[in-house]
């Protein structure tokens, strides 16, 4: 049995990375920087995930977050 974190106990808008990636989806910023990824939204609403070893693109913030939540359970 795995631990759990508190985050998968409860609803997303709580977690601080959703938070986050929500806020920087409702705004006109461009680039915003949750360690250890730079994430840009591209001309074509693109969410570029970015950081030394890793490049790769999802289309929704939803498919951000979780891209992130995978990367930190490993």
């Amino acid at each position: 049995m795995g631990q759990a974190s508190w985050f998968e106990l409860v609803e997303d808008e709580w977690d601080p990375i959703f938070l986050e990636l929500q806020r920087f989806s409702n705004d006109n910023c461009r680039t915003i920087t949750i360690h250890p990824f730079t994430i840009t939204k591209n001309n074509y609403g693109l969410y570029e995930i970015e950081n030394e070893d890793v490049h790769d693109c999802v289309s929704t913030m939803d498919q951000c977050y979780r891209y992130l939540c995978e990367y930190c359970e490993h």
